[in-house]
């Protein structure tokens, strides 16, 4: 599943908890076992093959079901126990003879079937009908209603049964470890599409209804059952063999043409890749209007948010490269999760973080132009700032109950964390090495469940190296460390290197001394071939070149750790800088960066490395850049040395922007189109007053003709006009934006209304993303529009976020508890104290939140403390600056 950032920079009991508890530290280091994996459910009673049918009624909410499940009974058993949720389960009779009794308690999201006489060993048929719930928000089936691209508004009908949800459409054994074959069966009304895992073996029509029966499926999983019914039409295409559909509603199908022509591309380079060709007779792609921020790797049949998978004229090349990288991400899934799925929540990793790097390298792979690894090194850097607390949390986390498994998504440590530590090994280990390993384990457990074991055994069948002995650190243990560099000179001048390591906090100490086995790689002098290390104890030496060259102990930033050079060695790149290669600058930024953020190096340091940038043209050299100085300006607002910092600010990035221009060039690739706007946006925002005119100039253009500013343009000529609006500006871009009937412009238009400096202008844009301006589809958005406030309208943004909790989380249902606890701490740590702030999050918290609370308010204190050391001491640097010249 693809998880999206929602703006914040995004239960039952547990009656079978000792038991789990004592099965999953042994799981975690042992290949998968049925027998040992944990879960809540007894595994004495287990699903072969599901038969369900399902009538829903999108009117009234509700399902009415007919199921029947063929079972293998262990071991003699006088019960049979599994999930349900919401559902009243009548006439349930094994093998045709009713049972002794049926308790359903959805408290704890189990229901217990007794027996009169205890079944032998042996196949057995559980049957029986039901009813149960649609849901109004992603979750289980749940009923979508959107606003059509022509007017009016349609409802359809979508699932979203990851982690724990499939119990919420049908009765079923609802843990990963229970995979079964299912046969899905609907009816609903005649006119409208359905889709499912497999294709359809059958229709039948009865008058104003049909009823659709698919093919039954492989083993599966229950969380990966699909179904969507609505007025939906498809692209069809076929690749390599596989038919595939992209879907949308009825009149937006052509809209699909980017999306279908990407995925025949991704399914042959991942049938090469995983060694294994896609198993499933087809693969839809279906673009649901709203319902969930992200994707979701249905077996067969992946759901997206249409505004991730539909690709039109007014579309940016953001929105290009969002499409092209969630559908790389998603059917990396259909190996890395659905072909072959991790055994229990625990090793959720082993589908989420497989998935976001293969979806990089297969992104980065095809669109060269949009330089993706390095553009990767922006999330790489929120992971590692998130895991530089003492309170972060590892890749591999213990998973007991539903709600541990919802939190068990960290977008920054199970995505972000995951795959950076992936793409390290893989340069480690080699890229054909990693791919014969990756290939074989993708063959060994085609079809059933792995952990992360299975994985490291066949890493090390390809490779002879022990890798999950090095993996483990990285894996099992939160935090990442900082390698320490001291060089010495022999008297030819030649340069030997000591490495240590210690865990890397930007507060605090470590009180376990985590250590690290590290894939360390040595580039010495500025166009040295990288050299490899496994740096495995302190004091560990290695020979680096000649004395007074450039050295990098993170070539093209592929590693996933900090690195401290001393004295001399710091001063030989600062003097090289500009003739670095440019992953090795964007290295030495990030850390130096993080460094000054930890308080164990003066910011003096990094910011003479910015100033030494010159007029690079690389993206993420000046993103790097500009976050920092952003950090800056934000914390000297309301200071009386913010007008002489944002001065200074700007002189950093004008030099190059001044280069740049406002306007593409022929033949520019879009990382550099992508520079020129950060730039401008960053004027913008740090007041330079020829770009405030020249954004105005151009609005005033756009107002009689919309196609004065490129769809790529508008988001940052808009945002610096509303920063800096009048009512009358902010009243024309109010009406652009209620005006226009493209949701993605749209989503443009009102996300630039969020940039108001005017408190007065503030409110009415507050009052707006509260309002029914934001169609059905796009309820989730408003959190992120109400965030995005935050930046101007500190104080209005805490209240209308703290007096709207239950309406903005509630389109989130799944992310939620994650979101109160670890991001909203994290978000609004300067819009309110921070006692109020975390007696409001613990309030209104579930229970079970405490760690997760405990890392939203670290990094709000965190911030806090920050922004009094960092304001100060870059006041000090610009008056020291300012004498100097």
């Amino acid at each position: 599943m693809r998880v999206r950032q929602t703006g914040f920079v995004i239960r039952g009991g547990c009656a079978f908890c000792a038991t789990l508890a004592l099965t999953a530290s042994a799981a975690a280091a042992a290949p998968f076992s049925f027998d040992a994996a944990p879960g809540r459910l007894p595994k004495d009673v287990v699903p072969l093959d599901y038969t369900v049918s399902i009538v829903p009624n999108g009117d009234a909410l509700t399902i009415a079901g007919t199921e029947s499940v063929t079972l293998k009974f262990r071991s003699a058993a006088g019960t049979i126990i599994f999930n349900s949720l919401n559902e009243t389960l009548r006439d349930v009779r094994l093998d045709g003879r009713p049972v002794q009794s049926v308790a359903s308690n959805d408290e704890q999201q189990l229901t217990t079937v007794s027996l009169a006489v205890p079944a032998p060993p042996g196949k057995h048929t559980l049957t029986f009908t039901y009813t149960g719930k649609i849901e109004t928000q992603p979750r289980g089936l749940f009923r979508q209603s959107y606003v059509r691209l022509g007017g009016g508004v349609a409802t359809m009908l979508s699932s979203k049964m990851e982690s724990t949800d499939a119990r919420r459409m049908f009765p079923c054994w609802d843990e990963p470890a229970f995979r079964s074959t299912f046969q899905l069966i609907a009816t609903v009304p005649a006119g409208w599409a359905t889709i499912a895992n497999m294709p359809v073996a059958a229709r039948v029509l009865h008058g104003a209804v049909a009823t659709t029966t698919f093919q039954r499926s492989p083993a599966m999983p229950s969380y990966l059952i699909e179904f969507t019914a609505g007025d939906l039409a498809a692209l069809s295409a076929r690749g390599g063999g596989t038919p595939l559909r992209v879907w949308a509603d009825r009149g937006r199908e052509q809209d699909g043409a980017t999306a279908l022509a990407n995925a025949r591309q991704i399914l042959a380079d991942y049938n090469d890749y995983f060694g294994f060709r896609y198993p499933l007779p087809k693969l839809d792609s279906i673009a649901v209007p709203g319902g969930f921020g992200g994707a979701m790797e249905n077996w067969g049949a992946i759901t997206y948010n249409d505004q991730l998978l539909l690709v039109t004229p007014r579309s940016t090349i953001e929105n290009r490269q969002q499409v092209y990288s969630a559908q790389a991400h998603e059917m990396a899934h259909q190996w890395n999760g659905d072909l072959v799925t991790m055994g229990w929540w625990d090793d959720l990793w082993l589908n989420e973080s497989f998935a976001s790097w293969r979806a990089a390298k297969e992104t980065d792979l095809r669109n060269p132009s949009w330089k993706w690894w390095e553009g990767q090194d922006a999330p790489k850097e929120r992971a590692m700032h998130a895991d530089a607390f003492g309170v972060s949390h590892a890749i591999e986390q213990h998973v007991t109950d539903e709600l541990q498994a919802s939190n068990a998504f960290d977008p920054q440590i199970t995505y972000d964390k995951g795959q950076a530590v992936l793409r390290m090994l893989e340069a480690y280990l080699g890229d054909d090495t990693f791919r014969d390993g990756v290939r074989r384990y993708i063959k060994a457990r085609a079809f059933s469940n792995a952990s992360g074991m299975d994985l490291w055994n066949a890493l090390r069948a390809a490779s002879g190296k022990d890798v999950g002995d090095v993996a483990a650190g990285w894996i099992e243990q939160p935090g990442f460390p900082v390698v320490s560099v001291a060089a010495e000179c022999d008297a030819a001048g030649n340069r030997t290197i000591t490495l240590s390591q210690s865990r890397f906090l930007l507060r605090g100490t470590d009180p376990g001394a985590l250590r690290w086995k590290i894939p360390v790689r040595i580039r010495a002098g500025v166009d040295g071939a990288p050299q490899a290390v496994l740096l495995v104890r302190d004091g560990q030496s290695a020979p680096a070149g000649r004395c007074g060259d450039a050295l990098s102990l993170n070539p093209d930033a592929i590693g996933y750790y900090r690195t401290r050079f001393d004295a001399p060695s710091f001063g030989a790149n600062a003097k090289s800088f500009s003739q670095l290669h440019d992953g090795d600058k964007i290295a030495l930024l990030d850390d130096e960066w993080a460094l000054v953020e930890s308080g164990t190096e003066q910011l003096g340091n990094y910011l003479a490395l910015a100033a030494s940038a010159g007029v690079e043209l690389d993206a993420r050299i000046w993103d790097e850049i500009a976050a920092a100085l952003s950090t800056l300006e934000y914390d000297e607002r309301g200071t009386a040395g913010h007008a002489a910092f944002a001065a200074y600010a700007r002189s950093i990035i004008q030099p190059i922007a001044s280069r740049l221009q406002w306007d593409a060039r022929p033949g520019e690739t879009p990382d550099v189109q992508e520079l020129r706007r950060t730039l401008i946006g960053k004027l913008g925002a740090w007041d330079d007053p020829s770009v405030i005119d020249e954004a105005r100039r151009r609005f005033a253009a756009f107002i009689k003709d919309h196609a004065a500013i490129a769809p790529d343009d508008q988001s940052v000529i808009l945002s610096i006009v509303a920063r800096h609006a009048d009512a009358a500006a902010f009243d024309q871009l109010h009406r652009i934006a209620r005006e226009t009937k493209d949701e993605t412009e749209q989503r443009r238009y009102f996300t630039s209304l969020m940039q108001v400096g005017d408190p007065k202008l503030g409110a009415q844009a507050a009052a707006i993303a509260l309002s029914d301006e934001i169609p059905p589809q796009a309820a989730h958005w408003r959190l992120a529009l109400v965030a995005s406030l935050a930046d101007q309208q500190r104080e209005l943004a805490w209240s209308t976020f703290s007096n709207n909790a239950e309406m903005l989380l509630a389109p989130n249902p799944k992310y939620a508890p994650l979101i109160m606890t670890q991001y909203v701490p994290a978000f609004f740590w300067d819009c309110v104290p921070l006692d109020q702030l975390e007696a409001w999050v613990r309030a209104h918290a579930p229970a079970g939140m405490s760690a997760n609370i405990e890392r939203g308010m670290e990094t709000a204190r965190f911030k806090l403390a920050e922004k009094n050391t960092l304001a100060p001491a870059a006041a000090a640097y610009v008056r020291t600056a300012t004498r100097s010249e």
